[in-house]
């Protein structure tokens, strides 16, 4: 797998998100439990201000052994106005590993990376930009995948 072309390393600057999460085992994790989250966020939006992209939303994850949390968020100006039931927070400045491939855009990062020599920051979250026009996995979705610095 060549795969240096398609992987850019980016150093992106604190981010504000405003959005809803779930948090789910891996043993047996129901697929629809993200998706029910997805509906709910999809329908509550509008709620969000100071949005600083209308037309993307972003979804953010990070992991333990035995769970992990996807949140679905807008990304926001600043953290002043956060909807009942909904999560904001912000993520600081961190480099990451950027794709947009046909392939597993996971797979294709995390072989840049090893074949670079780059450490993944697993204390970081992982960021994926889907456009609201067209969602579709994961032929239009950028993927970053944080890098230890």
């Amino acid at each position: 797998m060549n795969v240096n072309n398609e992987v850019e390393v980016v150093q992106l600057q604190e981010k504000k998100f405003v959005g809803v999460a779930v948090t789910s085992a891996f043993a047996n994790h129901d697929p629809r439990r993200v998706e029910e989250a997805k509906h709910v966020f999809l329908n509550r939006k509008d709620e969000i201000t100071g949005t600083i992209n209308s037309k993307e939303y972003v979804c953010l994850s990070f992991t333990s052994e035995t769970l992990f949390t996807y949140l679905i968020c807008m990304e926001v100006t600043e953290l002043k106005e956060v909807p009942a039931g909904m999560l904001g927070f912000s993520i600081p400045t961190h480099k990451y590993g950027k794709t947009r491939s046909e392939d597993d855009p996971y797979a294709v990062i995390h072989y840049y990376l090893k074949e670079n020599g780059i450490s993944n920051n697993n204390r970081a979250m992982v960021i994926e930009v889907y456009k609201f026009e067209d969602p579709q996995w994961p032929n239009n979705v950028d993927v970053y995948i944080p890098i230890e610095e």
